[in-house]
């Protein structure tokens, strides 16, 4: 009984998307990290608004430029501030 509300605990928390997290900002480009497990248009949604938000500090605008995995389930989206 105990590992099957562990195993639908886990099933829940991977079902929860968080905002993208600024992992790098050097005022020419901004990473950004979300989760593997969440919706792939809702994280791109969101990290664009994000890099657009981070660019928009120093006059600049967000262009995406790569995806990459993590091997720790998280996915690193690089913009560029143009």
């Amino acid at each position: 009984m105990k590992l099957k509300l562990m195993m639908a605990g886990v099933f829940m928390l991977s079902a929860c998307t968080t905002a993208p997290v600024v992992s790098e900002f050097n005022g020419s480009s901004v990473k950004l990290q979300t989760s593997a497990f969440g919706n792939v248009k809702e994280a791109r949604a969101a990290t664009q608004a994000e890099a657009n938000r981070i660019c928009g500090k120093v006059g600049k605008r967000a262009e995406y430029a790569s995806t990459r995995s993590l091997p720790d389930y998280t996915v690193e989206h690089l913009y560029l501030c143009l």
